[in-house]
């Protein structure tokens, strides 16, 4: 099931190509908007804070000197600086989640309809129709991978801290349980975070296949990864499988660099590369679901 999952998921994305420039179309706004949020301010910031550029090259080593009297002088210019930045983050994030949003809507409609062909206006009928739901469903997934970090270094805190009240010395015991623990703290970091991937990803399918709130698609997400494990195994299979071929991919460019006129040409075909590897992995997942549940699937050539 596995490996004709992954080929259907293929096939979905070859049905829905226009999805790959969609990708494309939010990168270049994503870039232009850096430009905006970034550029504006430090445009702002010579004409009005008296930044003068002809001390521009003392700056640096001003800064090593003393960072403190550095900051105190463009204070200003730095708070601006920071509030571009997180207002970039802010648009950025909304813009991207928003175009995920409408792929996934687009991705689900042609999975349960063969009949469905792309239309821009869908496009933007199931972005506004996902967005709220994929919002809460993320901030929710957030929220509770931070708890359990959070958690996680207050029992190691605790144990390290005993270990430290017990012993009174630096004993070599001391030091190979505060090793441990230090160990175990990490591990454990990469495990929640690795877990909350996988978890996120499923409860954000579920979300756009049925259409359930957040709190109701984290507790299906739980429920299905629970009933078929096997659905680890998949994700794990797609990402590495995802992983192999943007590594043959970059092989191939990598004659190709060493022309300079061919530089734009590798730039574009590297970005069409990997907006339609991420629509097939996002395709291939929202059927591997739809297969699992036996969800209704209207004129469809799939064997769920």
């Amino acid at each position: 099931m596995i490996i004709e999952t992954i080929k259907d998921g293929f096939r979905l994305a070859n049905r829905n190509l226009p999805l790959v420039v969609v990708r494309i179309i939010v990168t270049v706004i994503n870039f232009a908007g850096l430009a905006v949020f970034l550029g504006l301010p430090v445009l702002i910031a010579i004409a009005f804070l008296g930044f003068d550029l002809a001390q521009a090259k003392d700056l640096l080593p001003s800064m090593m000197d003393n960072p403190f009297d550095v900051v105190s002088r463009y204070l200003g210019f730095v708070f601006l600086l920071v509030a571009a930045i997180m207002l970039y983050m802010v648009f950025s994030s909304l813009l991207i989640l928003y175009s995920f949003s409408g792929i996934m809507g687009v991705l689900r409609s042609a999975a349960v309809n063969t009949q469905y062909t792309f239309k821009v206006s869908s496009f933007f009928r199931e972005a506004g129709r996902n967005f709220p739901r994929l919002f809460r469903v993320l901030s929710l997934v957030l929220l509770m991978t931070l708890a359990l970090i959070i958690f996680t270094l207050i029992i190691g805190g605790i144990s390290a801290t005993i270990m430290n009240t017990i012993s009174g010395t630096e004993s070599t015991i001391e030091v190979f349980f505060s090793s441990f623990i230090t160990i175990f703290i990490a591990i454990m970091s990469i495990v929640i975070i690795l877990a909350s991937i996988i978890f996120t990803v499923y409860s954000l399918v579920i979300s756009v296949v049925t259409m359930e709130g957040a709190t109701a698609s984290i507790s299906s997400a739980y429920n299905f990864i629970k009933e078929k494990p096997q659905a680890l195994v998949f994700s794990i299979i797609l990402f590495f499988g995802m992983i192999a071929v943007n590594a043959v991919f970059f092989s191939l460019q990598i004659p190709i660099q060493f022309m300079p006129f061919m530089t734009p040409f590798v730039y574009l075909l590297n970005a069409l590369g990997q907006s339609y590897l991420i629509i097939v992995m996002w395709s291939s997942l929202i059927l591997y679901y739809i297969k699992s549940v036996n969800y209704p699937v209207y004129s469809a050539g799939y064997e769920i």
